[in-house]
């Protein structure tokens, strides 16, 4: 009787903890029912009975304890994983907002630069000077001269303004005309060698054309351009100066005038003659050995308002020559060019 009662209190037991078997729970029950038949045995199992209400009904009636729901690892990583990812998105979307700000910000600096990067440069000299031009075009610009551009030219064209004296030389390009503005007259040319003389700031130049074509077109008032001539290669531009008329002086005696000639023309023409023909012309005197000039000829056409010294110098360029002048004697010299 106490190994059937023993072995109660354990299914009772059991049963209160919550740790019984299906097996066990049932053979708990066909005793609880033998108890209530079974009279001789309610003295006996009063205080097991009552020990069994107390805790079953202390089971019952407690607060029950929230249950937790057992999630399964790979749920846990998959909500840390989303939320990881959630982050990294809206983080890069902040990234390449700011970065296409960024981006705008430097592409708009960067036209600002672009803008900036032509600059208006001028130049001027109070002695003989070539100059260089970005796109490879060479000017020599005489003493007490000036030239004005922008550096670097523009896309569509190469304009310069003179005031004085200037030799050019234009390196090539289609897209681009070379323009020299000097007073209202403008020069343009392609790819070509010319002189550009202004005397005065108030006078208008003379263009001469040494190699290639160019166009002469005087700028009006209302900022249209007139066409005046084209040049080929020995030409030279002018406008024609109007002399104010002198009364006409009578005398008993026409003296005999001499006939001096007002124009001088070469039609490539050696040099070595060349030269004593301008000497003669222009009253002056040429030094030059016969040596240095050989197998070099020269073209073009020449009046008294042209100045030697600019014929010189042009003949010099051209072939690779050096001119030096003695202010003492009046006198220049050719040679070669010892570099």
């Amino acid at each position: 009787m106490q190994d059937r009662k023993r072995e109660l209190e354990e299914l009772i037991q059991k049963y209160s903890s919550g740790q019984i078997k299906d097996e066990e729970r049932a053979h708990l029950m066909r005793w609880l029912q033998e108890l209530d038949v079974l009279e001789g045995y309610k003295t006996d199992m009063e205080g097991v009975q009552t020990r069994m209400k107390e805790k079953i009904d202390l089971r019952l009636l407690s607060t029950e304890t929230p249950t937790k729901i057992a999630h399964p690892p790979w749920l846990l990583w998959g909500k840390v994983a989303a939320v990881v990812l959630f982050c990294f998105s809206f983080g890069w979307y902040l990234l390449d907002r700011n970065s296409g700000g960024d981006a705008k910000h430097k592409q708009s600096v960067k036209v600002e630069k672009t803008v900036d990067k032509s600059k208006m440069i001028t130049y001027a000299v109070v002695q003989d000077s070539t100059i260089v031009l970005e796109d490879g075009s060479k000017v020599r610009l005489l003493a007490n001269s000036s030239i004005s551009l922008m550096q670097p030219f523009p896309e569509k064209q190469r304009a310069i303004q003179l005031q004085g004296k200037a030799f050019f030389e234009v390196s090539h390009d289609k897209s681009r005309p070379f323009i020299v503005l000097s007073g209202n007259i403008l020069t343009t040319a392609l790819g070509t060698s010319f002189w550009v003389v202004q005397e005065a700031k108030n006078r208008k130049p003379s263009v001469r054309l040494i190699t290639g074509r160019v166009s002469i077109k005087e700028r009006g008032e209302n900022g249209e351009d007139k066409l005046l001539a084209y040049l080929t290669p020995g030409q030279t531009w002018a406008e024609k100066v109007v002399q104010p008329k002198k009364e006409p002086v009578l005398k008993l005696e026409k003296p005999v005038e001499e006939i001096v000639p007002t124009t001088l023309e070469f039609h490539h023409k050696p040099l070595a003659e060349v030269l004593p023909a301008l000497a003669s012309f222009y009253r002056t005197t040429i030094l030059f050995s016969p040596d240095d000039v050989s197998g070099l000829s020269f073209y073009g056409t020449y009046t008294i308002e042209n100045e030697v010294a600019q014929i010189l110098q042009t003949i010099c360029i051209a072939n690779e020559l050096e001119l030096k002048f003695n202010t003492e004697t009046n006198t220049y010299t050719i040679v070669k060019n010892s570099q």
